[in-house]
């Protein structure tokens, strides 16, 4: 697959342009298969055992409105990555968090807003697999005794983002938050989200973490 890459002759979609292309763009739920990922996951679970850990990794079809915000890194513009949220497609992919709707006047699933949504922000993903690791090591409310050594944290990280983006930091934008934006989180120190899109692949990747105490 082609590396999504500007289009400078393209013209800014306008506000109404990108809230109908997060209603109608293509997302694909992606099965995920990968011991280290697993791997992952489950030392998470087990070191925030009062909280968890989420992943899906959703396909983004073509879009020319889409592509317009992703390729320049400028997906919290305009809404976009919290839109897409709200999508249906996402809340089934990731039922654990519980991602809360308001139903529009009309019922239209597509149109409904996250309550209490918090901000996320631009993150260098060069850093990703620094802050997976990070949390792999310190675990989290109780999870201290079951943590690995720093080392073992750092490649273990290093290893996941091979088996999600083949380590191509380059391709990769990310967007992380810190807050509790649905009711599966804690609103402690250990709520953590981190999005991902891969450029390359079209892939949306989103990673969650919760614990306390």
């Amino acid at each position: 697959m082609k590396l999504l890459e500007p289009d400078w002759n393209q013209p800014k979609p306008t506000w109404q342009d990108a809230q109908l292309m997060c209603a109608r763009v293509s997302l694909a739920p992606l099965m995920v298969e990968s011991t280290v990922i697993d791997d992952v996951l489950a030392r998470l679970r087990v070191t925030h055992s009062n909280g968890g850990a989420v992943l899906a990794s959703i396909q983004v079809g073509a879009n020319d409105t889409f592509d317009w915000f992703a390729s320049r890194n400028r997906l919290l513009e305009f809404d976009v990555l919290r839109s897409l949220l709200r999508r249906e497609s996402i809340r089934d992919a990731l039922p654990e968090l519980m991602i809360p709707i308001e139903e529009a006047s009309n019922g239209e699933s597509d149109t409904c807003e996250i309550v209490k949504a918090r901000g996320f922000e631009f993150d260098n993903p060069f850093l990703f697999d620094g802050q997976l690791a990070a949390r792999l090591f310190t675990g989290g409310a109780y999870g201290a005794s079951q943590k690995i050594e720093a080392k073992a944290a750092k490649q273990l990280a290093i290893s996941f983002c091979d088996a999600v983006f083949q380590q191509r930091y380059g391709d990769v934008s990310l967007f992380s938050s810190y807050d509790a934006w649905t009711p599966w989180f804690h609103g402690i120190a250990w709520d953590w989200t981190a999005i991902l899109f891969d450029r390359h692949d079209r892939r949306l990747s989103i990673l969650a973490v919760t614990d306390t105490d």
